[in-house]
Parts: structure tokens; sequence; C-alpha cells
């Protein structure tokens, strides 16, 4: 069963990760250039149409990292916790 979900939920991770990234660096990218030209509405129209949706994702992302982590192999999670008691 977490081995299933594991495959299940590592590509879903992935496509999440990438949807939060592209949308968090357009909204920045559009707000820098419309700091750049002097052009508020640019700033104020990327923050009202992408800021949700960016906030969206970056849950969506969280969830699924958590139940992700949760499905490790007993293995993998093993030698993961081991790693981090040698810190």
């Amino acid at each position: 069963m977490r081995t299933s979900l594991h495959r299940i939920l590592h590509p879903l991770f992935g496509i999440a990760m990438i949807v939060f990234l592209l949308l968090a660096f357009v909204l920045v990218f559009a707000q820098v250039i419309g700091l750049i030209f002097a052009q508020p509405w640019l700033i104020e129209g990327a923050s009202e149409t992408l800021l949700h949706p960016a906030i969206i994702s970056a849950i969506v992302v969280g969830l699924i990292g958590y139940a992700l982590f949760n499905c490790l192999p007993k293995v993998e999670k093993k030698a993961e916790l081991e790693d981090e008691d040698e810190d």
C-alpha cells in the first residue's frame, strides 16, 4: 500500500511543485517589471490575479509533500531518520 501511494504521490508532488514555482516566478517577475517601469496597475494586477492561485498551489504542495513523506517505504524512512540523528 505504501509503495503504490508513493508511486502515485511522487510525480504529483513534482508537478505541483513546478506549478507553484511557475506561479510564484510569474507573480514576482510581473511585479518587478511594474516596479521598474513605474506601472502600479501591473503590480496590483499581478497580485490580484496570481496571489490566490500561488497560495493554493503552495498549500497543495505542502499537503502532497506531507503525504509523500508519510508514505515512504519503512526502509527509506528509517535511513532518513538516522541521518537526521547524526546531524
